[in-house]
C-alpha cells in the first residue's frame, strides 16, 4: 500500500504552521521504503525530497548555473541556468528557477508544480505551456506519489534566489506533448541476475525518480516518445558544461566491448559516489559529483541494477576526464 499523498492544501498549512526548524530540516534518515503505513511528519517529507531532488533526479544538474570548471555555483542553486541548451543561431533554452522568490516559484501553487515536475506543462495567464522535453518529465510522471510530495514540500524550503530567467527561444517550444515512459519498457533486470531484489529497488531510482536513464539513452526531441526505446541506456547523449571537451554519456550496459560489463557492483558505487572509474580516472560532469549524496544501500541498489542491464552495443564512446587536460 502506498503512503498517502498531502494534499496541496494540508501541505502549506502544514508548511506555514511548522517551526523554521521543521521546515529547513535537510539532514533526517530517508523515509522508509515505500509501503509503510505510517504517515511521514513534514521534516521527513522535506529530508526525502531533497534527498531525491540532489542525489537521484539531479535537479541543480540542470537547474543551477555552473563556474568555469563545470562545478554547480552553490549561492545560485536551483536559482535557474540561462542558455543551459543554445542553438548555433543563438537561440537559447534556459532553466526554471526553481527557489521561493517571486521570479521562481513563490506564487506556485502545489497541484501547480507536480503538473510542471510530472506532466510538463506550465499554467501561465494565457493558458498551458507545454515545456521543452529537456526536462524529463515524461520519465519523472512514473515517481510515486510520495515521492512527488516530499519534493514538491522541499522546493518550498530553498531560499529565493533573484533571477528573472528569459524567455525561450520560438525553437523551443514544443509542437505536441512528450509521451510519459511506458513504465512496462523500462528493462528488468536479466534473467538469473544474483541480486535481483536489490535491482529492481535500483530500477527504480534509475529509471523512474532518477536521471540515469534520461541521460544515458539517445534521445529525439522533436519525439514524443522522446528516448529511444530500442537503446536504454547505450550512451551517446552530449553535454557541453564549458569543459574543453564535451561530456558524452557512456553506453552503461554489461556490453563488454563499448559498455561497462567489465565493471564490479563497488566499481559502479565507486563511480556514483567518488566520480572515478576502476582505473581512478576522474568522470568529468554532469556526472561527476552528482550522485556522490547517495546513501551507500541506494548506491549499491542503483549499481546492481545497472550491472544487470542485458548488453547492447554502443555508439559512442567518452574521451572526456576530469580534471581537463
Amino acid at each position: 500500500m502506498i503512503t498517502p499523498r498531502f494534499k496541496p492544501s494540508l501541505l502549506l498549512v502544514l508548511l506555514a504552521a511548522c517551526s523554521d526548524e521543521d521546515a529547513t530540516t535537510m539532514s533526517a534518515p530517508l523515509l522508509a521504503a515505500a509501503g509503510s503505513a505510517a504517515q511521514p511528519t513534514l521534516s521527513e517529507l522535506v529530508a526525502r525530497g531533497e534527498y531525491l531532488a540532489r542525489n537521484v533526479g539531479g535537479c541543480a544538474d540542470c537547474h543551477t548555473p555552473r563556474d568555469a570548471m563545470g562545478a554547480p555555483i552553490e549561492s545560485q542553486y536551483l536559482a535557474g541556468a540561462e542558455c543551459f541548451v543554445r542553438l548555433d543561431n543563438g537561440g537559447c533554452l534556459h532553466t526554471s528557477n526553481l527557489t521561493n522568490h517571486e521570479s521562481g516559484l513563490l506564487n506556485r501553487t502545489d497541484a501547480e508544480l507536480e503538473r510542471m515536475l510530472v506532466d510538463g506543462v506550465r499554467p501561465t495567464p494565457a493558458g498551458d505551456e507545454l515545456l521543452y522535453p529537456v526536462m524529463a518529465s515524461y520519465v519523472l510522471h512514473n515517481m510515486r506519489g510520495e515521492d512527488i510530495d516530499a519534493i514538491i514540500a522541499y522546493l518550498r524550503t530553498v531560499p529565493g534566489v533573484a533571477h528573472d530567467v528569459p524567455p525561450r527561444a520560438p525553437e523551443f517550444v514544443p509542437s505536441g506533448p512528450a509521451t510519459p515512459l511506458d513504465v512496462n519498457a523500462i528493462p528488468q533486470p536479466m534473467a538469473g541476475y544474483a541480486e535481483r531484489e536489490a535491482a529492481l529497488r535500483g530500477r527504480y531510482l534509475a529509471a523512474e525518480a532518477g536521471a540515469c536513464i534520461i541521460c544515458h539513452t539517445p534521445r529525439d526531441l522533436q519525439s514524443a516518445e522522446v528516448l529511444d526505446y530500442s537503446r536504454f541506456f547505450t550512451g551517446n547523449e552530449r553535454f557541453d558544461v564549458g569543459l574543453p571537451e564535451e561530456s558524452v554519456a557512456r553506453n552503461i550496459t554489461s556490453d563488454t566491448l563499448t559498455g561497462i560489463g567489465d565493471f564490479s557492483a563497488d566499481d559502479i558505487v565507486n563511480v556514483l559516489k567518488r566520480g572515478t572509474d576502476p582505473n581512478g580516472v576522474g568522470i568529468c560532469p554532469p556526472m561527476l559529483g552528482l550522485f556522490a549524496g547517495l546513501t551507500d544501500g541506494d548506491a549499491l541498489d542503483i549499481a546492481h541494477y545497472i550491472k544487470s542491464l542485458a548488453p547492447l552495443p554502443g555508439l559512442a564512446e567518452d574521451s572526456c576526464v576530469f580534471p581537463p587536460i
